[in-house]
């Protein structure tokens, strides 16, 4: 039999499982839910009995396990295999995450942040297709994103590289949740946006959104986007700001990375070609014109299911 490598994505309202085999081809997928509010040794349990599940439902042997992949939101150490802290999830404070799962089986384990498993996924196969160095953004409630070069993930002297919702776009620019002012994630992301075309309409900002706000209480990328092509004129204005500023954000990272790709994630990317064609044409425009720039602005391929690819491609670059 093949060897394998098994990827867990480990997030807030679900856990997903899986597997990688040598010609990183996926298969076995399930999840199951996050035990929420039961504290770390209920999520652990789950964790190993959701493997101990896709061990016996794919009838793997032992010796054809190579290891454990665990994807996870952070702030996390890679290295140390430790969760620092969860926001969401209370009792994962330094929760040694890959020394309790192996030892339960036996098996080695490797933790990594989420939004870097992800783009590993991605690369190895999604949209990364055949390219060396790729960048990928995630488009949702935040920005994040993660860094690939050569086929490794990057992070850094302090393992916090790739935090790419926090590169500053506009100096002095709207508060930002982690202290700073002007991050692309307060313009890029769905908070970002909705945060300020409700904040627009409540300052007496004409909008045909504010009758969607009066009668949810609320307001989605999704209705701001809708409202964007109708020609609602601050729609257009936010979603005119968002293009831009992903755009500028994606020239940064060519300068500095010279990827192959930089691929789009997440929950806005379903807007399709009224995210894509507006970015490409603002990187265009605000791109260098010494050298001829050939890195490709693409969506994700792989869904749901990159997390989980990626947290056993993490397994595979250790320990495979």
């Amino acid at each position: 039999m093949a060897k394998v490598c098994i990827g867990v994505d480990f997030g807030g309202t679900f856990i997903k499982f899986g597997l990688l085999d040598e010609a990183m081809n996926p298969g076995g997928m399930f999840q199951l839910p996050t035990p929420t509010g039961q504290g770390a040794c209920a999520i652990v349990g789950q964790i190993v009995a959701g493997i101990r599940q896709l061990i016996d439902q794919q009838g793997l042997a032992r010796e054809n396990i190579v290891g454990i992949g665990i994807g996870s939101p952070g702030p996390l150490s890679p290295s140390r295999g430790v969760i620092i802290h969860m926001p969401n999830v209370s009792g994962m404070e330094n929760l040694p995450m890959c020394e309790l799962v192996s030892k339960e089986l036996g098996i080695p384990a490797r933790l990594e942040n989420d939004a870097n498993a992800a783009a590993l996924g991605e690369f190895l196969c999604g949209a990364g297709g055949s390219t060396h160095n790729m960048i990928l953004v995630t488009l949702g409630t935040g920005l994040g994103g993660g860094i690939i070069c050569q086929g490794k993930i990057v992070h850094g002297s302090h393992e916090i590289a790739g935090e790419l919702g926090h590169m500053i776009v506009q100096p002095g620019g709207r508060k930002c949740g982690c202290g700073q002012r002007g991050c692309i994630e307060q313009y890029c992301s769905a908070t970002g946006i909705t945060t300020h075309a409700v904040g627009q309409i409540r300052a007496g900002r004409a909008s045909s959104l504010s009758a969607l706000l009066e009668q949810n209480g609320t307001i989605t990328a999704r209705d701001i986007n809708q409202a964007s092509q109708a020609r609602d004129e601050l729609a257009v204005e936010i979603w005119d700001e968002l293009t831009y500023f992903l755009a500028l954000g994606c020239v940064n990272f060519s300068r500095i990375f010279d990827p192959d790709k930089i691929v789009f994630a997440g929950g806005m990317t379903k807007a399709g070609d009224d995210l894509l064609r507006p970015v490409r044409e603002n990187y265009d425009r605000l791109n260098w014109q010494m050298a001829d720039d050939k890195t490709e602005i693409a969506i994700a391929s792989l869904g749901n299911d990159a997390g989980m690819i990626g947290a056993a491609g993490v397994a595979w670059n250790s320990l495979g």
